[in-house]
């Protein structure tokens, strides 16, 4: 029987101290080996992205490899395809080509930027795999795909190695208009010039009838001034009628109305540019519409 019973406590804390630190240690370790992954994982999918911006940037095979041979090799094949009336498979073979193209660039690029030494060092196992990217062959889409496995380092409670994917993607910049399909070409539709109350279009913004040359005449000059067409000037019917300021009248070089005011909505165009299809009943401009 034991006589002191609180000297065995020591003891067994030693022993629980020696079952469970171990534990916690490798739970520990093992914690920091995931997050080691994630930070690959997370590298990774930044230089996927940087990659697929600079292949969306040149959108070209031989700007991805510098090989101009294989570029020059790959439009001949376009065009004899495109000769023999096979566009669309044209099409797949150019974006095969450059797929084929874009998964070197992107391999070599991703040695550079992310070693070997550095890829096993954090658990990487064999290569990464890269064949499930396409360029271009879809909506001209840059999709870079990277698969690959990783083992935890620290792989004491024996976690299966897990399979990543960082993906990239990126819309070409082919420099055609968004929402015309890829090697269409729009003919863009005629704008003309129409004025608020106006009944006629015009063809030329700098049209007589719109550009209005206004300048002033005293009293005294206004029944001998004449307007392009030879004719006289009347009073305006919003201001021709008001006492003029100091004597003052305006008159424009094509019009048949003086004013009393510069501010008379007579003296004002309000010049809206829109399509051809939408004049509605106007008829064309006697001066620009003819030309």
């Amino acid at each position: 029987m034991c006589k002191n019973p609180g000297k065995s406590m020591p003891a067994s804390l030693t022993l629980e101290a020696a079952v469970v630190l171990p534990l916690y240690l490798f739970f520990f370790l093992a914690l920091l080996s995931i997050m080691e992954m994630m930070q690959f994982s997370m590298t990774m999918d930044h230089h996927l992205s940087r990659i697929s911006k600079q292949i969306a940037l040149y959108a070209s095979a031989d700007c991805l490899l510098e090989n101009p041979n294989a570029a020059s090799a790959q439009q001949e094949q376009t065009a004899q395809d495109t000769a023999n009336g096979g566009s669309a498979a044209a099409e797949k073979v150019e974006g095969v080509a450059a797929t084929v193209l874009a998964d070197l660039y992107v391999d070599r690029t991703l040695q550079e930027r992310i070693p070997q030494e550095y890829r096993s060092r954090m658990g990487v196992q064999g290569d990464v795999e890269l064949w499930r990217s396409n360029v271009l062959l879809k909506d001209d889409l840059v999709d870079l795909v990277a698969v690959y496995e990783m083992e935890p380092r620290c792989n004491a409670f024996g976690i299966p190695d897990q399979l990543l994917v960082n993906r990239a993607r990126t819309h070409a910049w082919t420099g055609y208009r968004i929402g015309g399909a890829a090697g269409e070409t729009e003919e863009e539709e005629r704008m003309v010039y129409v004025t608020e109350t106006g009944t006629v279009y015009h063809l030329s913004r700098s049209c007589t009838h719109l550009d209005l040359a206004i300048r002033p005449v005293t009293s005294e000059q206004l029944p001998g001034s004449r307007n392009a067409s030879g004719g006289t000037y009347g009073a305006c019917e919003k201001c021709g009628m008001l006492a003029a300021s100091q004597g003052t009248y305006y008159i424009t070089k094509e019009g048949d109305s003086y004013h009393s005011s510069l501010s008379c909505s007579g003296l004002k165009r309000t010049v809206y540019e829109i399509p051809i299809s939408q004049v509605g009943d106007r008829r064309p401009c006697s001066r620009c519409g003819g030309r």
